[in-house]
């Protein structure tokens, strides 16, 4: 009697770290603990091979320079190397991965696209294409992704929005939320309400608000947590030089452990983005793992994250422009230990019951037998 081998898989990436949390903590280490055979292809500081929570990582170097080269020169070498593995499944996380995609189908492989971003709606909000480009340049990008995804086998979704759009072009779609690891937070360990600190983790940038968010400091009475990193030198020297900047601590890029820390000595989860079509439509990550962690949350009031935090009742959505409305909201959020508590057992039990990785990693393993079985 022989025994079925186990499905290969191969995941690359010419922009993502091997140590990507999406990519590899969430979805090579849930498809190799589901029994199938995976090796990941990405970015590191040193070309090295090595195993990582039964995932065989391939880290390359980058030692081409500038944004074109990397899309070019460097994808070329990181396809090269994913061919080597042979596997029944490549999964890719880059569109700039896309044109390669041809020569996977010609060799009869299943190729599948993971769409992180919905990049026709980022390019209209990219400060530094002139404004009368964005919206022909975002139509142009549109069509050509669209025509360029017909050579890939399926396409992994980051939100429905974006699933529906690869759907319509008669691709198998699937959303596989970046949802929180439960195994990341204690369920059973409250967060320090009376604290009166607030916490905003992520990339610090202008469109994910920091500047309003410093400017309502001055009139929280509380201190800001802020982890990440900054946009660009020059906006950091900007924030430095707020009033506000005196009630932040700030630390730097950290990782999961600190920042599961740092959530548990917050009484507050930021998360007031401006107002742009692609977060308008996204499910940031940050939010719900906020709300994981227990903190009610003060977020931007869309619709699509008014039906999670008001209707939910895990916190309090505020018009993100509005620094006084911001302020305000935050300090009887931070007065009202009872409230607080109440919200954020809303948000843990959303979180634990409908919105987690383990939930998003069957959906995924599910999907990766259904390309195998045609």
């Amino acid at each position: 009697m022989s025994v079925q081998r186990p499905i290969r898989v191969c995941h690359f990436s010419s922009v993502h770290p091997w140590s990507d949390i999406r990519v590899l903590h969430k979805e090579c280490v849930s498809l190799a603990a589901s029994g199938m055979d995976v090796t990941l292809i990405a970015v590191g500081e040193n070309n090295d091979e090595f195993s990582e929570h039964g995932v065989k990582v391939v880290a390359m170097n980058n030692t081409f320079r500038g944004r074109l080269n990397r899309a070019t020169k460097f994808a070329q070498a990181v396809v090269e190397r994913a061919l080597q593995e042979d596997a029944d499944i490549y999964h890719f996380h880059d569109p700039e991965l896309l044109r390669f995609a041809r020569q996977f189908k010609r060799r009869g492989k299943h190729i599948v696209y993971d769409v992180h971003e919905d990049l026709p709606r980022q390019i209209m909000t990219k400060q530094w294409i002139p404004a009368w480009l964005r919206k022909p340049l975002s139509a142009l990008v549109e069509l050509w992704e669209n025509r360029a995804a017909g050579n890939v086998t399926a396409i992994v979704a980051a939100t429905p929005v974006i699933r529906d759009r690869f759907h319509r072009t008669g691709k198998p779609s699937v959303c596989i939320f970046n949802a929180p690891m439960l195994r990341e937070f204690n369920l059973e360990v409250k967060p320090d309400y009376v604290s009166r600190r607030v916490i905003y983790v992520g990339l610090i940038s202008r469109k994910r608000g920091i500047l309003e968010l410093l400017k309502a400091m001055e009139h929280i009475d509380g201190r800001l947590h802020l982890a990440g990193k900054f946009e660009d030198d020059q906006l950091r020297e900007q924030c430095t030089q707020m009033p506000g900047w005196k009630k932040v601590d700030y630390h730097g890029v950290v990782g999961r452990a600190d920042i599961v820390r740092l959530l548990g000595e917050s009484a507050l989860g930021i998360v007031t983005l401006h107002p742009t079509i692609s977060y308008m439509e996204s499910y940031p990550i940050k939010m719900f793992e906020y709300m994981g962690a227990g903190l009610p949350v003060l977020a931007s009031d869309f619709p699509l994250w008014e039906s999670i935090v008001v209707e939910e009742h895990t916190g309090i959505c505020v018009d993100p422009m509005d620094v006084h409305l911001m302020a305000r909201i935050a300090n009887e959020l931070l007065s009202d230990a009872p409230l607080s508590a109440k919200m954020g057992a809303n948000g843990r039990a959303y979180v634990r019951d409908r919105f987690n990785w383990e939930a998003e990693a069957k959906k995924l393993v599910a999907f990766y037998h259904e390309i195998c079985s045609t």
